[in-house]
């Protein structure tokens, strides 16, 4: 924890098309966190706030980040407590791999943050800069969803778990899509300046805290479907096709005509997971729309997604999206309720 004499150095890197919207709301948290201490403490006897956050770059000059919104960088410190590198601003796998070709020059400054910071750290797709700058090899690390399957496949020597919203792994720490950048700014503060004043912070912010994955939010349509390997199209289409029977590899690879071993190996390289978990995901996936959708009976939504225990299938919907069916649908069910007759007319592709 920050003495209070002495603000903790927050560094958020700036470069060509990083993300102005979650840079420019790293700066602002740690103002928002400043705040949230001199509410706590009272702020005639905090004689400095807890943190000194500003904007980093590879040069001196201006920075345009995304949609022309320009950054001053402050001079490099020796130390920081905690360095951020926001995601780059890109719509796809492959534009990430074209801007980390522009930015190899960035790898050096990279590398010398992270021997000067307590805590090195990533927001979203910013993750991809610290695995290509060899700063995250051997580090359990999360980043934005969609990202996912390219990201287990460019850097093997990193172990993704792409469900968590933030990930620490010793001085590394990662965040996934999104808002999940204030999740990481509060993990910060509260490890900088304590529980209460990160508890303050996100009351402010009007930030509930309990959240602990990103795979509530993402629906059918963004779960990982297609890849360049035709095999893993077939495979996938067959799978969705079939995702209310029972699972079997032999079947699966009979059915393709081709073995277990390469099936598996080219399905693990293609979309970063088995073709069971993928098969997983596409039944949760379809939970989630029938839990969303109104007041269905569990046990006949377990059916629909073909499965037969239902104690089973809590727990592996409890796995996969960090919340049991019930509070999932409490918090993200419509108005509108769907009859059972509705229910098991509903075809399951997804």
């Amino acid at each position: 924890m920050a003495k209070t004499d002495t603000p903790a150095a927050i560094g958020i890197l700036a470069y060509e098309g990083c993300s102005a919207w979650l840079t420019a709301g790293l700066i602002e948290q740690f103002a928002i966190a400043n705040v949230a201490a001199a509410h706590a403490r009272g702020s005639r006897t905090m004689k400095l706030p807890p943190f000194r956050c500003e904007i980093i770059g590879a040069s001196s000059g201006l920075i345009r980040g995304s949609h022309n919104v320009r950054f001053e960088p402050a001079p490099l410190r020796r130390r920081y407590d905690a360095v951020v590198v926001p995601p780059l601003w890109v719509t796809s796998p492959r534009e990430v791999s074209e801007r980390l070709i522009e930015l190899e020059h960035l790898k050096p400054l990279l590398v010398k943050l992270a021997r000067r910071a307590n805590i090195m750290s990533s927001a979203c797709s910013g993750a991809a800069l610290l695995a290509n700058a060899g700063l995250l090899a051997r580090h359990r690390v999360t980043t934005c969803w969609w990202l996912a399957p390219w990201f287990a496949t460019r850097f093997p020597d990193v172990t993704l778990v792409a469900d968590r919203l933030v990930m620490t792994d010793r001085d590394r720490w990662t965040a996934a899509a999104g808002s999940a950048y204030i999740h990481l700014g509060l993990a910060i503060v509260r490890r900088l300046a304590g529980a209460q004043i990160a508890n303050l912070t996100a009351r402010l912010m009007l930030v509930e805290q309990r959240r602990g994955s990103q795979s509530p939010f993402l629906t059918p349509a963004e779960l990982p479907q297609d890849a360049d390997d035709p095999l893993i199209r077939r495979a996938t289409a067959h799978l969705r096709s079939h995702a209310t029977e029972r699972f079997s590899i032999v079947t699966l690879s009979r059915a393709l005509n081709v073995s277990e071993r390469t099936l598996s190996r080219r399905f693990q390289s293609a979309l970063g997971m088995t073709p069971l978990t993928y098969l997983q995901t596409q039944r949760v996936a379809r939970a989630k729309q029938l839990l969303e959708r109104g007041e269905t009976p569990l046990d006949q939504i377990v059916v629909a997604c073909g499965y037969e225990d239902v104690s089973s299938f809590r727990k592996l919907f409890s796995r996969h999206v960090g919340m049991t069916p019930r509070e999932y649908r409490s918090r993200f069910a419509e108005k509108s309720t769907t009859s059972a007759q509705q229910l098991t007319s509903d075809r399951m592709g997804v």
